[in-house]
């Protein structure tokens, strides 16, 4: 089993995140975000916060076309 480190304060930012979000996923969806998020040296937390914002900006530039 993989030690506990113990973790700095993370990254400075403007927004504090103090809201968690707990989801379920499958272990194959889980193996794929952790290999994306070491590739692009972020937290899961940061790529799927990236990911969301995304979302839903594409979203929003799709409804002011229609």
């Amino acid at each position: 089993m993989e030690e506990c480190k113990k973790r700095g304060p993370g990254r400075p930012t403007d927004k504090r995140k103090d809201t968690i979000l707990r989801l379920r996923i499958d272990t194959e969806t889980h193996d794929r975000l952790n290999a994306y998020a070491k590739k692009k040296k972020l937290s899961m937390s940061q790529i799927v916060r990236e990911i969301i914002n995304k979302m839903i900006e594409e979203d929003e530039q799709e409804n002011k076309h229609h």
